[in-house]
């Protein structure tokens, strides 16, 4: 068993510094003791040939969807909402699986993807307006509420998360640009999200006070 003499720690673990201050540990014994932790026995190359199977799959599926819209073309490009949706699984899931993203910015690339997608399915349908006068400011909506309730839970690491918050509530006032270019014309969901956008701006601003204020000025040193 090793000692930490800054710490006054007992270390069992197969270690040769302190998990707390990194000090080298002294009490080595010539003995290297049996590890605390279990190994984890992870498969990469099992992984990365599953991953190479279905980037394969997906590949073949978006070429055959291609030939076979041009061959049997009768007016509907469904071919790029196929890829368009091979591109945002692969996207949005391989984004959504990293463990070293939070998840703030998980909901951002989800509902960038999602509008992009639902957008281009409008655009072949024949564009309608549904996309950017329900569901994208819908989207934009939810993920403002989402990111808002993440943080409130998580007040202590609260700057993981506001960078993300600031983005997507920004990023709900692009329904209403829309509106005032004429882009949308049934302004109720529009109307809803920007209000929902203002609000999560307003009671960021009053309820971080300078912690906002210190937090932009270290992320964009001004």
């Amino acid at each position: 068993m090793r000692t930490c003499n800054g710490c006054r720690l007992k270390v069992m673990d197969d270690t040769m510094t302190c998990p707390l201050c990194h000090a080298v540990l002294s009490g080595f014994d010539g003995n290297r003791p049996e590890s605390a932790y279990p190994d984890v026995d992870v498969n990469v190359h099992g992984y990365n040939f599953i991953t190479r199977i279905f980037m394969f799959l997906s590949i073949v599926g978006g070429i055959a969807a291609v030939v076979t819209n041009y061959l049997a073309y009768d007016g509907v490009l469904w071919s790029v909402l196929a890829v368009a949706s091979i591109l945002y699984l692969w996207a949005g899931i391989a984004h959504s699986i990293r463990h070293h993203v939070n998840v703030a910015s998980k909901i951002l690339v989800q509902v960038l993807c999602a509008s992009v997608l639902v957008v281009l399915v409008d655009l072949v349908l024949g564009y309608d307006g549904w996309s950017v006068n329900y569901l994208v400011p819908l989207l934009f909506g939810l993920a403002n509420i989402a990111v808002l309730i993440l943080l409130t839970i998580n007040r202590l690491d609260w700057r993981n998360y506001l960078m993300y918050q600031l983005g997507i509530a920004l990023l709900g006032f692009v329904p209403i640009i829309l509106y005032l270019c004429g882009a949308v014309d049934r302004p109720l969901i529009t109307m809803i999200a920007t209000v929902i956008s203002s609000l999560t701006l307003i009671g960021t601003m009053i309820f971080g006070e300078r912690k906002v204020e210190s937090e932009l000025k270290r992320r964009f040193h001004f």
